[in-house]
């Protein structure tokens, strides 16, 4: 016995008969004529071999048969949905320069780079971090198409989450005040070195810049063996570290602003955006 094939359509018409609350609202919302919706629900009834609606005064509900129906109807048309959809995504092709400031590349960065990939396997990223005066100056002359940046006080750009800074340092790390305070850090110029040394100077904490890196990696391995404490984004915590403050008594920091900027308006970039926008916030 050959089974039964449900067309879509036919599913589609059937679930926005009950989602509109009748034949002539679904017609009007489907654009068809009130006759097509009544052909529609005759045929699927025709291929279920079963009654969907009856008479209820001068409105037809749905039967037992109806009900059961309608959930399966859903599920289906959402399932059918959602794999076009995916399907669509994977057909689109594009390239994005983006450019990162060393501050962010860390954190749900690179699992939002990496599901974007994998999802938009047609989209090819280019990544670059750099400080955050680099990157900007950059994106001014064009050189990348979306930028996101961890900044004090931004003249451009649309903030999509504040982040506080704090004092980071090894597991457990103990540290006494009779002695300068060990400090690990970008070279200058760099913000969080500034704001770290203005505060240590406001607090007259005496300090000691025991370790430079220009590399993020480099930073925090040193922070990780105890060479020194060093200023981060809250963000920044790993495995590893921890936040010292208030345990050391160490002085409060101020907060800086994540930045997007997007120059290209195409289907790709504004959703790497919202997905970078709602995982930064999320993580904030």
């Amino acid at each position: 016995m050959n089974q039964a094939n449900l067309s879509s359509e036919l599913l589609r018409t059937f679930v926005t008969v009950i989602e509109a609350d009748g034949f002539i609202r679904a017609a009007e919302h489907l654009h068809k004529t009130q006759s097509t919706i009544s052909q529609h629900i005759k045929r699927l009834e025709q291929e279920t071999g079963t009654e969907l609606f009856i008479a209820s005064g001068r409105r037809r509900v749905l039967t037992p048969s109806g009900e059961i129906l309608l959930g399966y109807a859903k599920r289906m048309l959402s399932l059918q949905d959602a794999a076009l959809f995916a399907v669509k995504q994977t057909s689109i092709e594009e390239a994005i320069r983006i450019g990162v400031s060393r501050d962010l590349s860390e954190g749900v960065l690179p699992q939002v780079l990496g599901r974007f990939s994998r999802t938009y396997p047609g989209v090819k990223l280019f990544v670059e971090s750099a400080s955050v005066t680099e990157i900007v100056k950059q994106y001014d002359r064009n050189e990348y198409d979306l930028t996101l940046t961890l900044e004090a006080d931004p003249s451009s750009g649309q903030i999509i989450a504040t982040e506080q800074m704090v004092w980071l340092g090894p597991e457990n790390y103990e540290w006494s005040p009779n002695r300068p305070l060990p400090l690990a850090s970008y070279p200058a110029p760099c913000y969080f070195r500034s704001c770290c040394i203005s505060a240590l100077d406001k607090a007259q904490i005496p300090w000691n810049i025991v370790y430079t890196s220009p590399d993020l990696l480099g930073l925090m391995a040193a922070v990780k063996a105890g060479l020194g404490v060093t200023v981060r984004a809250k963000n920044a915590i790993s495995s590893g570290t921890e936040v010292l403050t208030p345990r050391l008594d160490l002085p409060e920091l101020p907060s800086m602003q994540v930045v997007l900027r997007n120059r290209v308006s195409s289907e790709a970039s504004e959703i790497l955006a919202d997905e970078l926008s709602r995982a930064t916030l999320k993580a904030a």
